[in-house]
């Protein structure tokens, strides 16, 4: 039987003198996990999650074994950790490629390059007991095919004459002109040192606050941006910035892959963080490709789901008062190109779910 929700995100942009004057978004409804688990074995949700997430699997099943082991007092050994992050890596770099191979001006002028790119990518994801020059060979497919894309892995740049250099004079084109904004975060970004706020209020308000997830009233972003200008101060925010933004982590992940094959410790610590929240209760938060997840927990007294809850990176960067409002609103519009410049700041917050963008155009007062 196919779950009653409804499975994308509907934006309606309100236009008054060709400039965005309101951005109304119709959030996705969300799949009743929290009720569909109560009394099932861990296990039992653990094997649902691949079918329920189809992106972003992994960091939804880490993200559960993480909660639940906090939840019994238990904490993984260093190396079934460092599995979970090589994997969450591994995931977060393919998800990063699809959604910048996959974006129709890419697809168009990369075809050639990107099935046997993601095939190479998937076969890293993969759990294997093949040996190390096997995964050698594999990475070594992947740099070839990010370079042929037009990715610098040494300097992260983008190189002249290729297809993903098109792409980005085209962005630049209909992104950089009058009256086009970047706009900054209004309300900053959501971090790990959020966790523990954000966990609370999930094991408090559940499925109330995953819907329209704040934190003492801001709506951070999360994602790709968010962890750039974690690092880098910049207050760029628009498509253009956020194509360099993905070339430069797709470059950084792969460097982090390589060096992880070696048993490389030096892993972000903030991929993968778990918090014991009382008798029988955990917490867990993933730094996944489109942002922060997170899970909560409670087992009964015979270790099964008694609540459970989660909360995905799409249900702040599209919140009614979250990044993609702010990053539109204002916006001057000058032809159809512009229209395209709006698809490209949509898209590059890579929402979960497909979306649906509607122009309704308001008389003049």
């Amino acid at each position: 039987m196919t779950p009653a929700f409804r499975n994308h995100l509907d934006v309606e942009l309100s236009v008054a003198d060709r400039v965005i004057v309101a951005v109304d978004i119709l959030s996705r409804t969300r799949p009743p996990l929290g009720r569909l688990a109560v009394g099932k074995p861990v296990e039992a949700l653990l094997a649902a999650l691949p079918r329920l997430f189809s992106l972003c699997a992994t960091a939804h099943q880490v993200a559960l074994l993480s909660a639940v082991e906090a939840a019994r007092g238990e904490q993984a050994g260093a190396l079934t950790r460092h599995r979970r992050i090589k994997a969450l890596i591994s995931e977060r770099l393919a998800e990063l490629l699809r959604g910048l191979l996959l974006a129709p001006a890419v697809a168009r002028s990369a075809v050639p390059l990107a099935q046997p790119l993601l095939q190479a990518v998937n076969a890293l994801q993969r759990p294997t007991d093949r040996d190390l020059p096997f995964r050698v060979a594999t990475l070594s497919q992947i740099k070839t095919g990010l370079e042929a894309l037009g990715i610098d892995l040494t300097t992260e740049f983008v190189l002249p004459g290729t297809p993903l250099a098109m792409i980005m004079m085209a962005a630049e084109k209909v992104a950089n002109g009058e009256g086009w904004r970047h706009m900054p975060s209004a309300h900053g970004v959501l971090s790990a040192a959020d966790d523990h706020a954000v966990v609370t209020r999930l094991m408090d308000d559940g499925a109330a606050f995953a819907e329209a997830p704040d934190i003492d009233g801001r709506v951070p972003e999360t994602g790709l941006w968010a962890r750039r200008t974690a690092r880098v101060t910049s207050p760029q925010a628009g498509p253009v910035d956020r194509l360099a933004a993905k070339v430069a982590e797709i470059a950084t992940l792969l460097r982090w892959i390589e060096a992880g094959e070696a048993e490389d410790e030096s892993a972000d610590a903030d991929v993968l963080a778990s918090y014991a929240l009382g008798p029988r209760r955990g917490a867990a938060a993933v730094e996944c490709a489109r942002g922060r997840l997170h899970h909560v927990v409670e087992l009964d007294a015979d270790g099964a789901i008694q609540r459970f809850e989660f909360l995905a990176p799409t249900e702040w960067n599209f919140h009614a008062r979250g990044p993609v409002v702010n990053s539109l609103t204002g916006a001057v519009l000058r032809d159809d190109g512009d229209r395209d410049a709006i698809h490209a700041m949509i898209g590059a917050f890579d929402p979960c779910v497909g979306y649906r963008l509607s122009v309704r155009e308001m008389a003049d007062a």
